[in-house]
């Protein structure tokens, strides 16, 4: 159990540093966007987007399942005192990721014209297309350092090169357009905001922590190249298919998009996607310290530990997301009009319908992959990707052409929702653990009750402007689902001392959630008994 203490407190500590370095870039990024998209308008903002599907889909074609081996690997070896095999291992996948992205990138520069006709159905972008391979680069290399310093329990690294990146974006990208230079500028300040944060990440990480780590170690040697390959490509193979899966059903459906929405419908679409960054902030951290934690782990040896860590991650995970994804979609159209003005019509909308994916939360959907990876399962995550692409392009295929935008998402919520719950099968069926269904059940009925709450009172209440309104039902939706959630019982004494517990190590928001916990237990206090855990 101290172990389980341990890895949990380890990994709430680097979940918080993710989170701090999320929230800062998140915050940087979020003003960019909504500078660039109101200097580019709608219809060029549009055309951003779509220069940046085949890059995007390229990173993900470009990493072969090093960046989940090298998070994987560097935490197990470490936790185990094998530093020196580690440092191998990781100098070894990140130089032939670097090697690999090159190739990629020359081959995104030889038929940019080709992909520009006859897949995007925008002739004449080749040349963005072109400037966007530094932007594959970058972020294909950033992305396996990243993967790399949060296995090594190292993620405040991770979140400085976070913030890197979105200053050096920020800076290039807004001094670019405001030169009269349009969609080309910010092609380049995405381009060059990741490749100085990749450049950074490679000089720290292997003339400093590879270095460090192979000074430190007394059990274990230097591998091989060809082993050290062996070994990343043969965890990571399956990781990389599900990996490419994911990108290609997202760029498909992009696609599809494209052929039948206007460059209008697609700005207000990505405009909206933006407001979800509010939410990943939130669950990216929780989900990839999740992995590097169940990776310290063996279910032989540790069933028991990991099923405890399994059913409250899922739990906590809900705590959170769920309220917060509720009161986006509730308070869309205010946050929407106020950051991007009335010109982005129906991203309210969208983004209300959108933040109803994020209800997975409650099965397990950012729990589940972090779990069956660490202990090595890959293929059952491939089977679970599959799943999800073989339900959404069909579904995409057929709303998309009569229903635009939200035939999309409809087809991303229907295709999540099939194959998380096939993921959370398999987790009962290969481990016999299951998630605490009336926790989650709970958790949703006080996340709605509090938002029809605020509905009705923001329908009465004479508040004119978006600003107002969006201040005014944060703050009353905040507050009453902390009254609701002790009251139905979503939240149980037990939680708050596991959840002062693993935050009290950190100092720059204990004081805050030790006051919310105060709060909480006061309530229960007044029910005159405290709620039991389901």
């Amino acid at each position: 159990m101290n172990e389980l203490n341990h890895i949990a407190k380890a990994s709430v500590r680097g979940g918080f540093l993710l989170f701090l370095g999320s929230i800062s870039s998140t915050i940087i990024m979020a003003i960019t966007s909504i500078l660039v998209a109101r200097l580019l308008g709608p219809e060029n903002y549009g055309l951003y987007t779509i220069v940046m599907i085949a890059p995007t889909f390229l990173i993900t074609l470009s990493d072969l399942g090093i960046s989940s081996a090298l998070t994987r690997y560097s935490a197990h070896l470490h936790v185990e005192g094998k530093n020196r095999e580690a440092a191998s291992l990781i100098k070894i996948g990140i130089l032939f990721k670097l090697t690999f992205t090159l190739v990629i990138s020359l081959f995104l520069i030889h038929v940019s014209e080709e992909i520009a006709t006859h897949v995007l159905n925008r002739p004449g972008i080749g040349p963005l297309i072109r400037i966007a391979s530094l932007y594959l680069i970058g972020q294909a290399v950033l992305n396996s350092v990243s993967s790399t310093f949060i296995g090594l329990d190292e993620a405040g690294k991770s979140s400085l090169l976070m913030n890197v990146q979105a200053v050096i974006k920020a800076v290039a990208s807004l001094s670019l357009i405001l030169l009269g230079i349009g969609v080309s500028g910010a092609v380049v300040g995405a381009g060059a905001g990741v490749v100085v944060a990749a450049t950074s990440g490679v000089i720290i990480l292997l003339l400093h922590t590879c270095t460090k780590l192979s000074r430190d170690s007394v059990q274990s040697e230097d591998i091989s190249f060809h082993q050290g390959l062996k070994t990343i490509i043969s965890y990571g193979s399956p990781l990389y298919l599900s990996a490419l899966i994911v990108g290609l059903q997202t760029q498909v459906q992009r696609i599809i998009l494209a052929l039948y929405a206007s460059n209008v419908s697609i700005g207000n679409y990505h405009t909206a996607l933006n407001f979800t960054v509010l939410i990943t902030v939130l669950a990216t951290p929780i989900a990839t310290t999740l992995f590097p934690a169940f990776s310290k782990l063996n279910m032989e040896r540790d069933r028991d530990s990991i099923e405890k860590m399994f059913r409250l991650a899922v739990k906590y995970t809900s705590l959170i997301i769920i309220p917060a994804s509720t009161a986006l979609a509730l308070l869309s159209k205010n946050i929407v009009h106020t950051l991007y003005g009335t010109q982005y019509q129906t991203a309210p909308a969208y983004l209300a319908l959108y933040m109803l994916s994020f209800l997975h939360a409650a099965i397990g959907m950012y729990v589940i992959g972090a779990l069956f990876n660490s202990q090595g399962d890959t293929r059952t995550t491939l089977k679970i990707n599959l799943i999800n692409l073989a339900t959404s392009i069909p579904l995409a295929a057929t709303l998309i052409p009569t229903h635009g935008v939200t035939g999309l998402i409809t087809s991303i919520l229907s295709s999540q929702l099939i194959s998380t719950a096939y993921g959370l099968h398999q987790v009962h069926r290969k481990y016999r653990m299951n998630i605490e269904w009336i926790s989650s059940l709970k958790i949703m009925i006080a996340s709605l009750s509090s938002a029809i709450m605020v509905y009705i009172l923001l329908k009465l209440a004479p508040l004119n402007n978006p600003i107002h309104s969006f201040v005014f039902g944060g703050t009353l939706y905040i507050t009453s689902f902390l009254v609701f959630a002790p009251i139905l019982r979503a939240i149980g004494q037990e939680d708050l001392e596991n959840l002062e517990g693993l935050m009290n190590e950190l100092p720059l928001i204990y004081p805050l959630v030790r006051y919310i916990i105060g709060i909480e237990r006061k309530i229960i206090e007044l029910l005159g008994k405290t709620p039991s855990n389901a």
